[in-house]
């Protein structure tokens, strides 16, 4: 006799541990209206819900928006929308369903990505003001189309959410940068994060006045002005990130005026200040300061032997302060551009490194530290985006440094034969770019391919560059990945020429072990027909960004207009109604498509 457990009578408490190891889609699917009970502890359990719809699926965010999110939505605490290429016009899509933010009264988390409208960003930033609870803000890869003071009102309408504490901006502008000036002064928001936005001094004084209170701010300043002046310390900082590209005078005169700052990243360009001079500005103006980390690129002092130089950057940084009292160790990179090593350039930067990004170079022809061992520090752990070139690391300098926690990896195949000693874990890649070196024999390139595969069980995206010299005319066709789901063959070109699927190749894609678990496409097609294949043939096909060769729209102004688009409504008359299928207004070649 066979013994059943009935789920009613099991505690609740047991029943709530259940509920956490499903999704909101899965618990209403299999629950929610089966007794009065059920649906009382799934409301409950929901009580603090957090929404993230980066990667669903249009069916399920259809099911959700539909029958669901109604019952739960003065419960959300977090939600996450975003445009981006998995799930295009996601945002169009929820606010069709009549939703608007203000009824999440109890929202406290919001982020936005990939939106390419000034209108529905604007939209939705107004209604964050109604958000009584709202603590954090991000915006991610956003592309919008305004000019300055409309760019100001959207800033001054951020600057206005009461109970704002943590805000991420990642925007960018057609026309020019807006760095924020916001009219509104905002007395609770303390971490801000500015991605490739650079500011002017100027600009970057206007800010500590609106945001008086701030406590963490990243930024890029670029400024060369030769006369500056700083009204009043900024006493709330106490965590700058900065990438400085200005003059060594604002440089200093910006930290003097700092004298809270207790951890300071700094990234520098073509300026050089040595271990004494920072001993001495540390010791007179940031007495507070406990963790340094830096990054100077700069080109040779003088016309000295290298090794002369070297030691002489080095000494200044082996004082009792740099070595006893803070345990700072630094190491110098010194990269020749030919063999008469002229142009010489040398990084300087804190151990250990503490950047996300590693520009590799070929010719580094000297490495020291002030370290009390040298073989120390050569494990890059928090690098994670790394362009790693056929003739990268082969030198018996650059080949000792490791990489364990790369998550972007863009590579030029054949690798060379210290690749998997540089690049010592792919455990955690999600990204990969590959590209075939023109110089290089490349007979065993899908080979090594594989090897990569093989080692990443992680990787969710790969994408192709150019691909020149292979002799295969449609690459990946016999390689496997359990983990991939999103392919990119938008940058793929043979040569000098983009390489636009025809019927053929196409139906080779789409047979392929990669193509048949694929749920993100970005390719080029001769002609529109390959479209319909592709979305019919490829069942797992969520999202497809797409090129056709046969498209004749024209310019941006097109896009902006009234004007008839006969390839979107072609799309529309032949794909299933419930597809949403759009013309991206940034590059406006580009054919989006939600499917399922």
């Amino acid at each position: 006799m066979t013994n059943r457990m009935n789920l009613e009578f099991l505690p609740n408490e047991l029943i709530f541990n259940l509920f956490e190891y499903l999704s909101i889609l899965d618990l209403f699917q299999a629950f929610y209206g089966l007794n009065s009970r059920l649906n009382t502890l799934i409301l409950a359990h929901c009580r603090k819900c957090r929404l993230d719809f980066e990667s669903i699926t249009k069916t399920n965010f259809d099911i959700i928006c539909k029958n669901y999110l109604p019952y739960i939505i003065d419960r959300i605490i977090s939600l996450r929308l975003s445009d981006d290429d998995n799930t295009p016009q996601q945002i169009d899509l929820f606010l069709s369903y009549n939703f608007h933010l203000q009824q999440f009264i109890n929202l406290q988390i919001i982020s936005l990505s990939n939106i390419h409208s000034s209108y529905i960003l604007d939209k939705l930033i107004s209604e964050c003001s109604q958000l009584i609870s709202l603590t954090h803000f991000t915006l991610i890869k956003c592309y919008i189309s305004i000019n300055r003071s409309n760019a100001n009102r959207l800033y001054s309408k951020i600057w206005s959410l009461s109970k704002l504490n943590y805000c991420y901006l990642d925007i960018s502008f057609t026309h020019a940068s807006y760095f924020p000036m916001s009219t509104v002064i905002s007395t609770s928001l303390k971490h801000l994060s500015i991605i490739n936005i650079s500011c002017y001094l100027n600009e970057l004084i206007h800010l500590f006045q609106s945001t008086p209170n701030l406590q963490y701010l990243s930024i890029e300043f670029m400024d060369y002005a030769n006369e500056f002046e700083l009204p009043l310390h900024i006493l709330s900082i106490t965590h700058l990130k900065l990438s400085f590209d200005s003059s060594l005078d604002i440089l200093q005169y910006l930290l003097q005026n700092l004298p809270d700052l207790y951890n300071l990243t700094l990234e520098t360009c073509n300026i050089y200040m040595d271990g004494y001079q920072w001993e001495e500005m540390i010791r007179k103006y940031l007495t507070k300061l406990r963790k340094f980390r830096f990054k100077m690129r700069f080109s040779a002092l003088n016309d000295e032997n290298k090794e002369i130089q070297s030691d002489q950057i080095l000494n200044s940084f082996r004082t009792k302060f740099w070595i006893d009292e803070h345990q700072w160790f630094v190491r110098c990179h010194w990269y020749s551009s030919d063999e008469q090593n002229r142009f010489d350039f040398i990084d300087l930067f804190t151990l250990p490194y503490a950047f996300k990004d590693f520009l590799s170079y070929t010719g580094c022809t000297l490495a020291k530290s002030t370290c009390p061992n040298d073989d120390e520090y050569w494990s890059y752990n928090h690098v994670n985006n790394l362009c790693y070139g056929s003739s990268h690391f082969t030198s018996s300098i650059m080949s000792r440094v490791r990489f364990s926690n790369i998550q972007y990896l863009s590579l030029s195949l054949p690798f060379n034969d210290k690749f998997l000693l540089v690049v010592s874990k792919l455990d955690r890649l999600t990204s990969l770019c590959i590209s075939i070196n023109n110089h290089k024999k490349t007979n065993n390139v899908l080979s090594q391919l594989q090897i990569i595969l093989d080692r990443a069980p992680c990787l969710y995206s790969l994408s192709l560059g150019p691909w020149s010299s292979f002799n295969l005319q449609i690459p990946l066709m016999e390689n496997t990945s359990k983990s991939i789901r999103r392919l990119n063959f938008q940058g793929y070109a043979w040569g000098k020429n983009w390489c636009y699927f025809d019927n053929e190749q196409c139906r080779q894609l789409s047979c392929s072990s990669l193509g048949v678990q694929c749920e993100t496409l970005l390719i080029k097609v001769k002609n529109r027909r390959n479209v319909l294949d592709l979305v019919n043939s490829m069942s797992n096909l969520r999202a497809l960004n797409v090129r056709c060769e046969d498209d004749h729209w024209t310019n941006q102004k097109d896009t902006l207009s009234q004007t008839k688009d006969e390839l979107i409504e072609w799309l529309q008359d032949n794909l299933p109604s419930s597809s949403m299928i759009t013309r991206d207004t940034h590059q406006i070649h580009t054919v989006r498509l939600w499917i399922r």
